[in-house]
């Protein structure tokens, strides 16, 4: 059946073989292509939607039945922001198809239509009907995690979404979540776009967003945390909000969620948007400074049953290719050597041996016997990648093992959280039999943890220790093993490293404190109590506040300790829970300093100042290229960068190694974590650790 999308059509359904409806004489094949199936849903004179296929493509079709100007320019706004993501092939946005005028039999006004690939699922306010009650924990940090990510994206391209909430937000069958809706969308690069057009939706909107062109990243993270509120009560934001009192009254109406969790929520749904999170980065910090949650299964959730031709607005298309699986791709270079080729080896080889016995026949009997056992030992699939011969692509990595594989520690590798999700769908995209499963302190299976065997807090000493018990089949570590709490059951416990990045960490003061940089020495006295103002190391007469997370929080306080102090002293700092509120307290108080992950607190960080550090006052070496950003620069998006030469040679003094740890048992778990390694030391790999913050190891 092909319908009729005029608005004055009396009888909209026809048959699939005819090109005119036999009703009103308009097209039923739009643009010469696309033929109307099914409708999805109506918003009366605004607008409808449509399935309709393409030879047999199902795809989704937005009608605007209306000339209203502001209309027509958020429909055309809606095409050109999701154009611009055009061959992408970012998870989480729809991708456009087509923007065409069509012209009904008899009709005066075109209707303005948009195509967009087709997407099943349900929209989150939808979903929770049909569930009929609230999403949990796991699922919440999960799905918060994905969201972030997206608004990441968009973010980097200077566009606002504005207009987040439920309805706007798929969940497919697969567990990936699609943002919908682009027509409120604002650019940074075009200020104009979205002045003209205010969009408001009660409960959700950011207050200062009800000012036409005063919306922000920060005004896009409300919304979203004002759709975790309904999430994770059922309830709308207007319906627990006490006007008496002017007070947003939702942490009570929810169950089982951890302080912590409902704490971020408020961050981000914070009344004053100078306190709430600047950027994605900052949220995925937060994320990961929570009390552990498992999230690994989310993307396996499953849909309950509900028809799917509900008038929800869109749907979306079957699975899609990862955002790594589409810019890096599993594809590899192909070698190929001809016979010719592989015989005139052989023979420079074979005259290469007769001439070396002939002049000295003792030694090459001897060379010739190692060169014959080099030549037929068996190798490790995966030797040259041993050898830093690193492949391009996951793709050349052989002898990787099918099953589930749990993994976890490091904090530290907390940076890579937001690329985890991608990092893994890449690999499964390639392997889809080697489930890699990330596993923290949370999950109920971790026997070591039960029993008080190992810590539940994650870190790389706690990562080792679940592997050791067996909860992890490899772990991942900032620490090396000879550094580690086990060192001296290294060999014992038959464990190994495979280092596969380099990491800097990162000092920082208040941006107004003016000093040229520190010597590990300098730096090692005001960490110990011996330094306790400025002017004593050449700066201001200021009163020195240093900060750190608690010496036994993780990787990049061990290393720091590792690299900067001696065993025999005395750690004295004022403690800080998190990284976030160590580069607050540092933005606040003229004398702070503090330390962490090169990305967090180079990159990240906009209200604080890098500082080099030296082993000599003469030779500071600076982790950041020149020139530093102002803080306002750095808000608008213009972020340092790490300076990666001084890192990967090594002459930056606080710099580290990033480790896999491996089991070596010979079983298929020790096969996994020798995998994921070679994986990861991929150019491929590499380059996803380098936009996680890293610095790639290859030479």
């Amino acid at each position: 059946m092909s319908l009729c999308i005029n608005p004055q059509c009396s009888q909209s359904e026809n048959s699939d073989q005819t090109l005119f409806c036999q009703s009103c004489g308009s097209e039923l094949l739009l643009a010469g292509k696309y033929r109307v199936t099914k409708l999805m849903s109506s918003k009366g004179g605004l607008g409808d939607t449509y399935e309709v296929t393409e030879r047999n493509v199902p795809k989704i079709l937005k009608v605007l039945k209306t000339n209203n100007a502001q209309a027509i320019e958020l429909f055309d706004r809606e095409f050109r922001v999701l154009h611009s993501f055009a061959g992408t092939g970012i998870a989480g946005i729809p991708q456009v198809e087509d923007l065409f005028l069509y012209s009904p039999r008899n009709s005066q006004q075109p209707l303005n239509c948009l195509v967009i690939e087709r997407i099943y699922g349900m929209d989150l306010e939808e979903y929770l009907k049909v569930m009929n009650r609230p999403i949990d924990e796991k699922t919440a940090v999960g799905w918060l995690l994905q969201l972030t990510q997206i608004l990441q994206e968009l973010h980097a391209q200077g566009i606002l979404h504005r207009n987040i909430k439920p309805p706007n937000i798929i969940l497919q069958p697969d567990g990936q979540l699609i943002l919908i809706d682009f027509g409120a969308v604002k650019t940074a690069a075009n200020p104009s776009l979205g002045h003209g057009a205010q969009i408001y939706t009660p409960g959700y909107t950011a207050p200062e967003q009800q000012h036409p062109g005063t919306a922000t990243t920060q005004s896009d993270f409300f919304a979203l945390g004002r759709t975790f509120v309904y999430l994770l009560t059922g309830k709308n934001p207007t319906n627990i909000y006490d006007s008496y009192r002017d007070l947003f009254i939702w942490r009570d109406q929810t169950v089982n969620i951890s302080p912590n969790f409902l704490n971020l929520i408020d961050l981000l749904m914070h009344s004053d948007l100078y306190q709430r999170p600047d950027r994605a980065e900052t949220i995925y910090r937060e994320i990961a400074a929570l009390t552990p949650v498992n999230t690994a299964t989310i993307a396996r959730y499953t849909l309950p049953q509900a028809p799917l031709n509900s008038n929800s607005g869109f749907f979306t298309q079957p699975v899609r290719s990862s955002y790594l699986a589409a810019h890096l791709g599993s594809r590899s270079p192909q070698v190929s050597y001809s016979l010719i080729d592989v015989t005139a080896a052989v023979e420079r080889r074979t005259k290469s041996m007769f001439a070396l016995i002939a002049n000295n026949w003792i030694p090459a009997v001897i060379g010739l016997s190692i060169l014959t056992a080099w030549l037929f030992w068996p190798k490790s699939p995966n030797a040259a990648i041993a050898n830093n011969q690193m492949g391009e692509s996951f793709a050349e990595i052989k002898d990787v093992p099918h099953g589930g594989f749990k993994y976890g520690g490091s904090t530290t590798w907390a940076t890579t959280r937001q690329l985890q999700s991608s990092i893994d769908a890449g690999i499964k995209g390639v392997f889809p039999k080697y489930d890699i499963i990330y596993t923290d302190g949370s999950s109920a299976n971790l026997k070591s943890t039960t029993d008080g065997t190992c810590d539940r807090q994650p870190g790389s000493n706690t990562g080792i220790c679940w592997l050791i018990a067996g909860d992890l089949d490899f772990a991942q570590s900032s620490i090396a093993l000879d550094k580690s709490k086990y060192a001296a059951d290294v060999n014992i416990r038959h464990l190994k490293e495979e280092a596969v990045a380099y990491d800097a960490l990162g000092v920082v003061v208040h941006p107004q404190l003016k000093i040229p940089g520190l010597t590990i020495a300098q730096l090692r006295d005001i960490y110990r109590g011996k330094v306790t103002n400025w002017r004593d190391i050449g700066g201001p007469d200021l009163k020195i506040v240093a900060f750190s997370r608690d010496e036994n929080a993780g990787g990049s306080v061990s290393s720091f300790k590792d690299l900067v102090l001696s065993t025999s002293d005395t750690f004295q700092y004022q403690k800080v829970n998190s990284t976030t509120e160590g580069l607050q307290r540092v933005k606040t108080t003229p004398g702070g300093i503090y330390y962490g992950a090169g990305k967090e607190v180079i990159v990240d960080s906009c209200h604080t100042k890098p500082i080099a550090i030296g082993n000599s006052i003469d030779n500071l070496i600076k982790p950041y290229q020149e020139p530093l950003q102002s803080p306002d620069d750095c808000i608008k998006g213009q972020r340092n960068r790490i300076n990666t030469e001084v890192v990967k040679r090594q002459e930056y003094p606080l710099t580290r190694k990033i480790y896999v740890v491996i089991k070596v048992d010979g079983t298929d778990r020790q096969k996994a974590g020798e995998a994921y390694a070679s994986l990861l030391k991929t150019k491929q790999g590499q380059a996803l650790l380098e936009k996680a913050g890293f610095v790639s190891i290859l030479k």
